[in-house]
């Protein structure tokens, strides 16, 4: 479920990968370079269209709308998108960050994800303030968030142009169909270089106060109302989020032994799933219910 894209450390580049808190992670797999001006045509439904609504219903059947567009994640309207999330994501990000950095402190000092955190561990694990490492983690985070990419070095910027330009994006909300406020959202990608039909889910998060009434596995199942064509959804998040693990398998995502990864990354601490169409139905039925 979440966090920084190694190929950009500055303000919000890393929410290129991120993962959430039921959540994932968009870690990406065996690297490659992505065929820029035409790959994503040779990977992306031509009759597909650039937004969406659709009526739905959670669990209890009280009515939901999704509302989705298609994009860049270099876009003006993806920063727009990913800051309107922060006031909740915060709430899902943070804690399944910190629950990492308690068991696996070793990474401060090792990972440059974790190096502000450096300061507060110099004194050893038993004197650290942990309100401080919270406070900092939800600085980090929020950078993941709440980004503009016109701001960004140049150098930085025309990396993300060269890497994400052509690919495509996707932004999916879930939202009370009476009062319009936002109650979760996923976001998730399509790249020139997946096998065609892959997607992968980059960010996910339900706001706290809306657990338990399916609106995860809504959003996950929207993927397939949106493009029915898809094959196979891949995702990660940290080895510790015990709830999104559990939540993702029950989905029927299993572990994924060959993932593709766009940049390094530590496989005991990031566990990568795969939803494939060919083994499991499960999203798929739910997406059928959707606009009904």
């Amino acid at each position: 479920m979440f966090y920084k894209n190694k190929t950009a450390s500055a303000a919000g580049a890393a929410a290129l990968c991120l993962s959430g808190m039921l959540f994932t992670r968009p870690c990406i797999t065996k690297q490659t370079e992505p065929s820029l001006k035409e790959g994503i045509k040779m990977n992306q439904p031509t009759d597909l269209k650039s937004s969406g609504s659709f009526s739905a219903k959670d669990k209890f059947g009280t009515p939901v709308t999704l509302d989705w567009f298609k994009t860049t994640v270099i876009s003006a309207d993806f920063s727009t998108a990913m800051a309107s999330t922060w006031s909740f994501a915060r709430d899902a990000y943070t804690p399944v960050e910190m629950q990492f950095l308690k068991a696996f402190p070793e990474v401060v000092g090792k990972d440059t994800y974790f190096k502000p955190f450096e300061p507060l561990f110099e004194k050893g694990i038993e004197r650290v303030d942990w309100k401080a490492a919270e406070e900092t983690m939800e600085s980090i985070l929020k950078g993941h968030f709440v980004f503009d990419i016109a701001q960004l070095p140049l150098i930085t910027k025309e990396h993300l142009i060269k890497m994400y330009s052509n690919d495509a994006c996707f932004f999916v909300s879930v939202k009370d169909q009476a009062t319009s406020t936002m109650l979760g959202f996923i976001t998730f990608l399509m790249r020139g270089n997946y096998t065609a039909g892959d997607i992968k889910v980059m960010c996910f998060a339900v706001e706290n106060s809306h657990q338990k009434r399916g609106l995860g596995k809504l959003l996950m199942s929207s993927i397939f109302k949106i493009i029915p064509d898809i094959k196979r959804i891949f995702l990660c998040t940290r080895v510790t989020n015990d709830t999104a693990l559990k939540a993702y398998s029950a989905w029927g995502f299993t572990k994924d032994e060959n993932p593709v990864m766009d940049h390094p990354f530590n496989l005991e601490h990031w566990p990568f799933m795969e939803y494939k169409t060919e083994q499991v139905d499960v999203l798929q039925k739910l997406a059928a219910t959707i606009g009904k």
